[in-house]
């Protein structure tokens, strides 16, 4: 088997079983999600016990205000716990090609406009591979569609394909030194990246929620590095 061959197979490895890990992270929790819908309806969030005390009665038929006040409102998401997936695409790569990215944690609602989150993210193309942990802290309105802003840190490790043919050793594994056109994998050292970021959420139902974000990615390679992220994450939430 080439070299190249066994860098493809490793990165496969990563991507399944960070998307095993998501998936097996999400699954109690999509089991308990109720399926979209109420999407036209003011009393959207009835299944939460918080909101449903609050807005039993519900607004009457002419009362406006009281049914956009109760379409907006999520302030019940305070105290609520969930896991996410997110997907994303990004240039971290050295060779500056863009890198296709998988991430898996957790999240939590301290207040109705304050959340947190640690997870575990993979970044891929075909001549770069990170994978590395990220956390970060996000400011958000406490409606359905809330927009927010944060900020975050990113630090993994990296690895590269390089030419290898003049090495005097066999990359490849094939019987045959330095041949034409062989590489070998480089173990690139550990990369961090601090970034400011902006988006919005969307609670499709009590217990789902959608996002999209864009971050600008500063990191200690220096300025000509950084780069901008654009993502989106599905969340599942309980109490």
């Amino acid at each position: 088997m080439k070299q190249s061959d066994h860098v493809i197979t490793a990165l496969c490895c990563r991507i399944v079983i960070l998307v095993v890990g998501t998936w097996l992270a999400l699954s109690p929790a999509i089991s308990l999600a109720q399926l979209p819908d109420g999407l036209t309806k003011s009393r959207w969030a009835m299944d939460d016990p918080i909101y449903s005390e609050k807005y039993g009665d519900g607004a009457g038929k002419l009362d406006l205000p009281g049914k956009v006040k109760q379409a907006a409102d999520a302030r019940f998401v305070e105290g609520l716990f969930g896991w996410y997936g997110a997907a994303g695409i990004s240039s971290l790569g050295k060779n500056g090609n863009a890198m296709g990215t998988l991430e898996a944690g957790a999240t939590g609602y301290w207040t109705s406009y304050f959340t947190n989150r640690f997870g575990l993210i993979a970044a891929v193309n075909d001549q770069d591979s990170y994978i590395g942990g990220e956390t970060g802290l996000r400011l958000q309105t406490p409606t359905r569609l809330a927009p927010f802003v944060g900020l975050g840190l990113f630090a993994g490790y990296a690895d590269s394909e390089e030419l290898a043919d003049n090495d005097d050793i066999d990359n490849d594994e094939d019987g045959h030194i330095d041949e034409w056109g062989e590489e070998k994998t480089r173990f690139d050292g550990v990369l961090a990246a601090i970034y400011p970021e902006a988006g919005v959420h969307f609670w499709w139902t009590p217990r789902l929620r959608l996002s999209a974000y864009a971050r600008q990615m500063i990191t200690t390679e220096g300025r000509d590095s950084d780069t901008v992220y654009f993502g989106g994450t599905i969340g599942v939430f309980s109490r």
